[in-house]
């Protein structure tokens, strides 16, 4: 007999027979994946997590998707001397998001989109995913919200290169449309990189090399190179500018999703 499902995106408010019942409706999970580490001495740091999951509920909402309970913890190993970073290893993470693609397959779900809201976690996430497509036969997608922030909101600044950075934008002007009450505009400090071992850093692990245009890698914790955990300009946070980058990554991450749709649907 076949019930009614409730009116919820959320797979982890679902019983384990609904969850069977949907599995054969063959939908596409949404599995959000974040982190927690700094992000300035304004911005909380449980921020990669909570957008991961702002974004996957809303998508979900908008494309008659299904949200899997999100995995909070990601991989942060460039921020290891700030206080709070509680970062899984690169195998962790890896293991931990192949054996949660593993139990939604044998769930019943052939069809993944991973939400991931980190820059350390691509790369272990990016394994788990090909290692699923060789063992499962499914094809697992993968969204990255920061990310495609930068990518998408270059025009709205008048010098991208000065306004990004961690913890400034457009990072700060979206959780300022998000989650305003978590952020403690109060506390922000202007960003900056400097090295009391001779090196002029550029970003979190590459460097000016005199003579060349061209960076060099060297992978120091970022906390030996920035004291407030910043770059970028702080200044130009606003919830406006936010509303921008909600309406660009969203509206990109439902084209993908529409795709993946059409590409991957037994219908």
């Amino acid at each position: 007999m076949t019930m009614a499902l409730p009116a919820t995106h959320r797979l982890g408010e679902l019983s384990w027979t609904q969850v069977k019942e949907l599995a054969e409706q063959d939908p596409i999970i949404l599995l959000p994946i974040g982190a927690v580490e700094q992000h300035g001495p304004h911005l909380p740091i449980h921020e990669d997590s909570i957008v991961a999951e702002w974004v996957a509920d809303k998508l979900a909402k908008e494309n008659g998707c299904y949200v899997a309970p999100a995995l909070n913890y990601g991989h942060s190993g460039t921020f290891r001397g700030y206080n709070g970073n509680l970062s899984l290893s690169q195998t962790t993470l890896r293991n931990v998001t192949y054996e949660l693609i593993e139990a939604l397959v044998r769930s019943g779900f052939r069809r993944i989109v991973i939400i991931d809201n980190n820059g350390g976690n691509v790369g272990p996430v990016t394994g788990a995913g090909l290692d699923a497509r060789r063992d499962f036969g499914v094809l697992i997608g993968h969204l990255y919200p920061w990310q495609l922030g930068y990518a998408l909101m270059r025009d709205v600044y008048d010098d991208p290169a000065t306004a990004y950075g961690h913890g400034a934008e457009p990072e700060h002007s979206a959780m300022l449309a998000m989650f305003p009450e978590q952020v403690q505009g109060d506390l922000a400090v202007a960003g900056g990189l400097e090295s009391s071992s001779g090196w002029t850093p550029t970003s979190y692990t590459e460097a000016a090399i005199p003579g060349y245009d061209v960076r060099g890698t060297v992978f120091w914790d970022f906390s030996e190179v920035s004291s407030t955990g910043c770059t970028g300009d702080v200044s130009l946070g606003s919830a406006k500018t936010g509303e921008i980058w909600i309406e660009r990554v969203i509206g990109f991450c439902s084209a993908y999703i529409q795709e993946y749709d059409r590409n991957t649907s037994a219908k």
